[in-house]
C-alpha cells in the first residue's frame, strides 16, 4: 500500500453511507478462558493478533510496553510470540466483564480506504485530480468529485465485508468493477463514458456556463449557448447596463440590458475585450470566439457575471470520443460451372 498517495475517500462516514450496518463487521473476537496469574493479572491464550482491547465494548487504549508496566486497572499487554493477552483487572474478567480483542475499527476502515484508493488509481489508469479553484470545487465541498468518493467507498466496503459475506461483498465490487458487462463505475470512467471534471468532452466545445457573481435579486440568466469554439478559453460575460438599479428584459418591450465580454490571451484569462456594451436582444447574441449566448427574460443588475468555458473542437481528444461500432457481413459469391 502506497504511503505517499492521498486517500480518495478520506471520511470514514462515506463507507457507512454505502453500508449502514458496517459497524457489525468490526472484527472483534470475545476472549474467554482467563487465568489468574496473581496480583490482579489475568491472561488469555491463543487469542490471535490483538492491537486493540475492549472491556464491555469500551476501548482500553494502547497496549503497554511489557508485563511489568501493568499496574493499573484496565492496562493490558499482548505478547505476539506467545499469542498471549494479559490484563490488569480488579475484577475477574470471566465473571465480571466481557473482553474482546481485535483490530481498531477506525484503523481497519482507514486501511480499507487506502487500499481502495490505490486500486482505483491502478485500475482507471488516468490522473485523478482534486477539484480546486473557482468554478471547479465539488458541490459537496469535498476535494474529489462524488463519483470518485462514492466508488472508492464502495470498494472499501467490499474489502471489509468479503471475509464475512463473500457473496454480498461481490455485489458491491460489481458496482465498481463489473468483470462481465463492464458497467462498473471504474469501467466507465476508464473508457471515458463517465467523464471526470478535468476531462474534455464534446459538451465543452459547445460551451459550459457557470454563474460567477449574481445579485441576490437577479432573476435573469444565460439559458443557452451555441456555436463552435475557435479557441479553448474561458469567456467572461458581464452586465454593464444598467450602471445602477435594475433593468428588465420582457416580451413586447425594448431591451435596456447591455453586456460586455472578455477572453484570454498570453497574459491571462478574461483580459481582452470582445463585445462592448452590446444590447441583449433576446435571441442568440455573440460573446466571442465563435460562441453565442441566449439570455432569458427577467431582472438584471449591474456587474452580474457568468463565465463560459469552451474547448475548441480541434482540442477535443480522440480518447474522449465514444467508440463507434460497425457490423461487417460477408456475402458468398455463387459460381456457375
Amino acid at each position: 500500500m502506497s504511503s505517499y498517495e492521498e486517500a480518495l475517500c478520506n471520511n470514514t462516514t462515506d463507507l457507512e453511507f454505502i453500508l449502514p450496518d458496517l459497524q457489525n463487521y468490526d472484527r472483534k473476537v470475545v476472549l474467554v478462558n482467563w487465568t489468574n496469574e496473581g496480583s490482579n493479572l489475568y491472561s488469555a491464550g491463543s487469542t490471535g493478533s490483538i492491537d486493540t482491547l475492549f472491556r464491555d465494548d469500551r476501548q482500553l487504549g494502547d497496549a503497554e510496553a511489557n508485563l511489568a508496566a501493568l499496574t493499573e486497572d484496565g492496562e493490558w499487554y499482548y505478547n505476539e510470540t506467545l499469542d498471549l493477552c494479559t490484563i490488569y483487572s480488579l475484577n475477574n474478567p470471566t465473571t465480571h466483564h466481557v473482553l474482546s480483542g481485535g483490530r481498531s475499527f477506525t484503523n481497519l476502515k482507514n486501511e480499507a480506504i487506502h487500499r481502495a484508493s490505490e486500486m482505483c488509481r491502478s485500475y482507471i489508469g488516468k490522473p485523478i485530480y482534486k477539484r480546486t479553484g473557482t468554478g471547479s470545487q465539488a458541490p459537496s465541498a469535498r476535494d474529489y468529485e462524488d463519483i470518485i468518493i462514492r466508488s472508492v467507498a464502495t470498494y472499501a466496503v467490499f474489502l471489509m465485508l468479503y471475509p464475512y459475506e463473500p457473496q454480498r461483498a461481490m455485489e458491491y465490487e460489481k458496482l465498481v468493477i463489473d468483470r462481465e458487462e463492464g458497467t462498473g463505475y471504474w469501467d466507465m470512467i476508464k473508457r471515458g463514458e463517465i467523464r471526470l471534471w478535468h476531462e474534455t468532452d464534446r459538451r465543452k466545445s459547445e460551451g459550459v456556463v457557470r454563474p460567477v457573481s449574481l445579485n441576490a435579486s437577479t432573476t435573469g440568466s444565460i439559458i443557452d449557448i451555441k456555436g463552435r469554439g475557435t479557441k479553448s478559453d474561458i469567456i467572461m460575460v458581464k452586465i454593464t447596463t444598467p450602471t445602477s438599479g435594475t433593468a428588465t428584459i420582457a416580451a413586447g418591450t425594448a431591451s435596456a440590458v447591455k453586456y460586455s465580454t472578455w477572453v484570454g490571451d498570453d497574459t491571462g484569462l478574461k483580459v481582452v475585450a470582445q463585445e462592448a456594451d452590446r444590447v441583449v436582444s433576446g435571441g442568440y447574441d455573440p460573446i466571442g470566439l465563435g460562441m453565442y449566448a441566449k439570455f432569458s427574460m427577467g431582472v438584471y443588475y449591474f456587474a452580474d457575471e457568468w463565465e463560459v468555458e469552451v474547448t475548441a473542437y480541434s482540442d477535443y481528444p480522440e480518447t474522449q470520443q465514444r467508440v463507434k461500432n460497425a457490423q461487417a457481413e460477408r456475402f458468398g459469391v455463387q459460381r456457375i460451372i
